[in-house]
Formats: C-alpha cells, structure tokens, sequence
C-alpha cells in the first residue's frame, strides 16, 4: 500500500512538472550548445583577428611604408624611387597584407605634410583631418594599440561594401617611439557575419558590440553602427556571470557573453525562449500525455513485480545495510543469511577483493612505466645537446681564436650547471632563457652574427615553469638549418599567456619548407632531425596530455614557425 500510494503522489507531480522539466533541460543544451558555438566564433575572430595584425605589424615593420609616407621627394626622381620600391615590397608581402575581403590604408600624420597609401582598387579613400585625434587618441594620448571601430559614413564614398568596420594602428619609430603615421584596415562587416552565421537561428541573435555601445556586425543588420547602450549593459553584466551564461526568467530570455580584448569588444548571444523553444510547447502536451499513460502502466506492474522479488530480497538487503563501500574498498557483508543470499554475499565479497587488488596493481604499474618513459626521453635530449655546444667549442679552438676560447667556455660551463648540473626536470621561463642566450652566444661566436636572435617575453611568463631544453632544440635547428651557407637572418622567440594556456613561438624566416603535402613531410625530417626534437612532443605530452605539444608550419621561402603549448605552472614559493 505505501508503495502504491507513493507512486500515485509521484504520478501527480511529474503531471505537473514534466513540461517544465523538459523545458529546462532543452534551456540547458541550447545553452551548453550556444556556449560551445561562441566559443567556435571567438577562436574563428581571433583568427581574423590575427590576419589584421599581422598587417599591421608587416606595415610597422617596414622602412618602404615609412620612406613612402614621411621621405621628403625634392624630385621626380626621388618620387619614382620611392613608389618602386613600395611596390616592389608590395609585390614580396601582398600575402601578409590583405586580410579577407579589406584594404589597407598607411598614411602619414595629416597636416604634416605626409604622404598617405590605400589598397583600394576602386577609389582612392580620403582620410579625415581629425582621424587621428578622434580614432586613436584615449585620454588625449595617443596609444600604440590596435582598437576596432565602425562609422557607416567615414569612408562611405570610397568603400566598396554595404557594412564595414575598421581598425586602426599608429606607427610608430622604434628606436625614437615617435608617431610617424597611421594604418587603418577596412573590413567587409560580412567576414564577421559569415563567422557568426552558420549559429544563428529563429530566435537567436549574435552580435559584435564594442565597449563604447557601437554594434560592430550583428545578425540585425539595422543595429549595425548604431549605439546600443541596453545591449553593452545585458553584454557587461553576463560576461561577469558563471561561464558567461545569464536568463532573465520573467521575460524568457537567455544571454551568453564573451569579452574579445583583442577587439575590445563583447562577443553576445541572445536566446528568446518563447520563439526558440516554440515547438516545444507543442510537443509538451503530447509529452504530458505519453507520460500519464506510462506512469500508469509502470505503477501496475510495479505493484505486482514488487510482491515477488522484495520478500526474498529483504533479508539480503538488511546484510549488506551492515557494510557500507566507499570507492570499491573492501568492506565484508556478513554471511548469515540464507543459501541464495549466501552464496551472492561470497560473491560480492570475493568480486570486491579481486576488483580491489587488481586496481592496486594496475594504478602502481601505469606510475612506474610513465616515469620511465619520461627519464628516457630527457636522457635522450641531454646528450644530443651537449654534443652539439661541444662541436662549436671544437670550432673555435681550430680557428685559434684563443681570446674567445674562456668566455665560450664559461657560457658552457653556465649551461651545464642549468642543464646536466641540476636534478629539476622543470625550470622558470627566465632560466631558460638565459640558457638560450649563453647557447646562441656560442653559435654566433662559432658562424658570426648574421643570424639575430630576438627576445619578447611576457614579464607575466618569467617565473612560469617550463619542461627543462624545450626551446633550445628549435633554436638549434634554425640556426643550422633555416640559414643555409652564410645566409642572414632572424628568428624571434615570443613567449605569451593565453588565459590557461602557456605559448612559445620559435619563428625564423629563413628557407623554409616546401608546402606540397608529400614533401612537407620529408623535408620536416630534414629540417628537424635532432633527437631532442622528435622527443619534445612526446615528452609534452607524456607530462602534460594530449592536449598540449608541438605545432609546426613552414613555407618554402617565407620560413618556419614552431608552436609550443604547455599548461600554466606557477612557481611555489619556498
């Protein structure tokens, strides 16, 4: 009777709640869906993102761009000069400096006298005397930073698309930090649409806002340039709420924000339940339906069943309610029951044990064998290179360059104490640069300093730690490798934190690789033969898991980029 009564009071309540339920649950995907999808967008604007500071960065690095816009012409001559040699450099990076569906615009300070640039095949933009106060001022200073920005009427004349948006950079002199000039990228608002298309549906809304209220691209199109203040508060507010999800229950809306610094906007999805969710309102009566008729057929067969298998169980149950388990340990039931309930608590018991010792034995075996394998690939690094720093010493002494010999050796004798001389398997950022450099000292010794090795490190990442020798032999294989002859060259190290992800860039931009499939992968094993390379990856990810490693991208006459990805350890302190 107490189970019949309790399941008709059971019956009743999942009456009342199933279509809520359902409702919930179906919130909860879409929304675990949603999340997934926006962050499928950020990496795919992030993408973008780093085609329009590549540009940028090619812009700021040029001394063509910057004679172009700033170099007096007193001549014909000179001016002909000056606009070959632009076009020339245009003609080498033209695929470092068009982002999809964009142009460029590289113009000296207005009112200075400076030249200016534009990529635009249709008409050729003019630039607004006070584009520089009103686009890359903050606070009346000018900052060095790229920010993002949309104004429907700025180029309105010249600009080929219906919706657009621009980012804009000063450049600036490195040796002097002077502002020179500008570049401004204009975009298609339509490589920002097809990003956030493929997620859009009835009743979901995606849009770009920036941090001033301005809807940079949106699934509305009448929002876009527009000032939406509601929508940066609703953008605001969820991005600082639990995984980036807020639902206004009263008005049956769900959000979901993410903050782009890069764009220094918020990445926002809007959910309107009642238009989403519309179908399920239908289907929830018929749900409600199916759900009655079983519960009546369950509460049936459940009374009958019950009557046939409780009364032999009970006294089973009461045995095993003197043992408790926790975690699969071993806890004896008492065998005093009857014969069926016997032999199922020997069972039980025996079952337990065995489950007990093997996950012993299994646990301790797995934790030996991954120590070795990680021993055995950090013996295998150390020798390979030692071997080399050796071969350069080597050099040294049959050049008779004596009054070199003592510091080369000290920078090894450094290098051994960080290296063979210490027992830690992981060393801090700083360490490990300050190996590096003692190692590249000793190249350039031994072939000169043609090849330039450049530095930029985080401050934030210099007492992070790292796996021990994981960035040296990239740096060899470059140096012996990527600069063929006596070739010239550079290759910069850049170490950066990307929320909880530590990321090393060993790029150069010497020979390269060749970009056909077949021969990408021989010439990889000529390019990166050392023993430490083939085991970087392998030690990262024995340390680590897979989700972390190498990644390589090389193309023949542009280069070699190495990618490392590692997991952010912070330094005790003692």
């Amino acid at each position: 009777m107490l189970m019949l009564s309790g399941t008709i009071i059971i019956s009743i309540l999942l009456m009342f709640t199933s279509s809520s339920i359902s409702e919930r649950i179906l919130l909860d995907q879409v929304v675990r869906n949603a999340s997934a999808n926006m962050n499928l967008m950020k990496d795919d604007l992030l993408s973008y993102n780093d085609q329009v500071v590549n540009t940028m960065l090619q812009v700021n690095g040029s001394t063509e761009f910057k004679n172009y816009v700033t170099k007096p012409a007193h001549t014909p001559l000179e001016q002909i000069n000056l606009v070959i040699a632009l076009g020339r450099y245009l003609d080498l990076y033209k695929d470092y400096l068009s982002p999809d569906n964009s142009h460029i615009i590289v113009s000296g300070i207005p009112g200075e006298g400076g030249r200016h640039y534009s990529s635009n095949s249709l008409k050729w933009d003019k630039i607004p005397q006070d584009f520089v106060s009103k686009f890359m001022n903050i606070n009346g200073k000018v900052q060095n930073q790229i920010q993002y920005y949309s104004s429907l009427d700025l180029f309105s004349e010249s600009v080929p698309y219906d919706n657009y948006l621009f980012a804009v950079k000063p450049l600036m002199d490195t040796s002097t930090d002077h502002m020179y000039g500008y570049v401004a990228v204009i975009m298609d608002e339509q490589n920002i649409y097809r990003k956030i298309k493929p997620y859009i549906s009835d009743g979901i809304h995606i849009s770009l806002i920036s941090s001033d209220g301005t809807v940079l691209s949106s699934s509305n199109k009448e929002l876009i340039s527009k000032s939406d203040i509601p929508l940066l508060s609703v953008a605001t507010n969820t991005s600082e709420q639990h995984e980036g999800v807020w639902s206004d229950e009263d008005d049956k809306q769900t959000y979901i924000s993410y903050f782009l610094p890069q764009y220094n906007a918020y990445l926002v999805e809007e959910i309107d339940q009642l238009t989403a969710f519309a179908p399920l309102y239908t289907i929830s009566n018929e749900i409600l339906k199916v759900v009655i008729f079983i519960l009546i057929v369950s509460m049936l067969f459940v009374y009958s069943l019950s009557l046939r298998i409780t009364r032999p169980l009970n006294k089973l149950v009461k045995t095993m309610q003197a043992s408790t388990g926790d975690n699969l340990k071993y806890h004896p039931l008492q065998e005093d029951g009857s014969y069926e309930t016997n032999i199922l608590t020997k069972a039980y018991n025996r079952f337990i044990t065995e489950i007990d010792q093997y996950t012993d034995k299994l646990v301790y075996e797995q934790q030996e064998r991954r120590k070795a394998d990680l021993n055995a690939l950090q013996m295998q690094i150390n020798p390979h290179f030692l071997y080399n720093t050796l071969s350069s010493i080597k050099y040294l002494a049959k050049m008779n360059r004596t009054d070199q010999v003592d510091e080369t050796i000290n920078s090894l004798i450094s290098m051994l104490q960080s290296t063979l001389g210490s027992t830690e398997d992981r060393v801090t950022v700083e360490q490990e640069i300050e190996t590096l450099k003692h190692y590249v000292y000793i190249n350039q010794i031994r072939y000169g300093d043609q090849i330039g090795v450049h530095y930029e490190i985080e401050e934030s990442c210099l007492q992070l730690l790292i796996p021990k020798l994981i960035i040296q032999p990239f740096l060899e294989n470059a140096f012996f490798h990527a600069f063929p002859g006596y070739a010239s060259g550079n290759i910069h190290i850049f170490i950066r934190r990307q929320e909880d992800i530590l990321i090393i860039e060993v790029i150069d931009d010497g020979v390269g690789m060749l970009a056909i499939e077949d021969q990408v992968n021989e010439c990889k094993q000529q390019h990166l033969s050392g023993i430490g390379i083939n085991n970087v990856h392998s030690r990262i990810q024995l340390l680590f898991g897979s989700p972390y490693g190498v990644h390589i991208e090389s193309e023949q006459g542009y280069g070699t980029a190495i990618r490392i990805t590692l997991p952010i350890l912070e330094k005790q302190e003692e």
